[in-house]
């Protein structure tokens, strides 16, 4: 489903996470959807789709978005 032409409409804070080696999303896609609701977008060495837990990526993550949620306090 192509929502883009909703992304204007967002009006709260976004954060993009995005792993580099992602095989089902290509990782420019990650980068275009956070330039295009002006959101923080942090990209995640893996070549992963769904991160694990055992993996450097999930540490950053888990640290990313805790931070985003505290901000949003």
């Amino acid at each position: 489903i192509d929502v883009r032409h909703l992304l204007q409409h967002v009006r709260h804070p976004v954060l993009v996470l995005h792993a580099r080696g992602d095989q089902a999303i290509p990782f420019e896609e990650g980068e275009r959807l956070a330039d295009e609701m002006n959101a923080r977008f942090v990209p995640l060495e893996s070549n992963n789709h769904i991160l694990l837990e055992n993996e450097p990526a999930f540490r950053t993550f888990v640290g990313e978005l805790r931070d985003f949620l505290a901000a949003q306090r």
